[in-house]
Formats: C-alpha cells, structure tokens, sequence
C-alpha cells in the first residue's frame, strides 16, 4: 500500500527541523539519500555517467547535492 502526506503537514515538519539543524543540512541528508539510492541503480559508480536534470525549487537543490556527491563518489554521507 502507498501513503501520501499532505502538502501543509509536510512543510509543516520541514520548517520544525530545519529550526533545528545548521542552514542547508535537510537538503544535504535528502541529496545522500538520493544519492545512495542512485548508487544502487548502477553497474558501478566509478566510471558512470550520471545526468542530472534539476527544476528551480528544493528537489532540485537536492539533485544538484545528489550529482556532486555522486561525482565525488561520497555516497550516503550527508555532511552534516
């Protein structure tokens, strides 16, 4: 079965935590996330090509955290 959150509840949690942690480390924890989950969908991470296709919000944000973790092959680190 899948579950859907609302959105309002969603930002809601987003804005408590982010109260909490430094600037930028919610993002950087969803982009190692991502990024480890990417990791397990390739052959191999050294010597893969990887594109990545980013909008203007925070998924993005994430993406781009994503790509340059992968790049640096630091997989599932958030750096926080």
């Amino acid at each position: 079965m899948r579950y859907a959150h609302e959105v309002g509840k969603v930002r809601a949690a987003e804005r408590a935590l982010m109260a909490r942690l430094p600037e930028g480390a919610l993002m950087r924890r969803a982009a190692a996330g991502l990024a480890s989950v990417c990791a397990r969908l390739l052959p191999a991470v050294y010597g893969a090509r990887v594109v990545v296709l980013a909008g203007g919000g925070d998924n993005g944000g994430d993406a781009l955290y994503a790509g340059a973790a992968l790049a640096r092959r630091e997989i599932g680190r958030a750096h926080v």
